[in-house]
């Protein structure tokens, strides 16, 4: 229960970071700057998880401990690849509203 309040509580700190940069972005540079470090972001997980999951698969000797550590770090992945999805799709909402606003 706790694990989840804490997805809750970021997915919480995702849409007040959203709600300021909808009232911060004024210029195309900014909304560059936004979509090149939030590529940084998922290559910067991406990478992490690699190294993860071969430092797991060259150190772990037990095949029962290595499969589960594998899983654990697939999972852990796939939610924070799912993290920065949500994160995406806010903040190009907020893009696409003030693009409006300004036309």
């Amino acid at each position: 229960m706790n694990q989840e309040n804490n997805w809750k509580e970021f997915s919480n700190d995702i849409s007040n970071i959203s709600k300021k940069i909808k009232s911060n972005f004024s210029d195309e540079e900014n909304i560059e700057d936004l979509k090149n470090s939030l590529k940084a972001t998922v290559d910067s997980l991406s990478n992490s998880f690699n190294e993860l999951t071969q430092i797991v698969e060259d150190t772990v000797k037990d095949e029962e401990i290595k499969e589960d550590a594998l899983n654990l770090v697939k999972k852990l992945s796939n939610e924070m690849i799912g993290i920065v999805d949500t994160a995406k799709e806010k903040v190009s909402k907020v893009i696409n509203f003030n693009n409006t606003e300004e036309e």
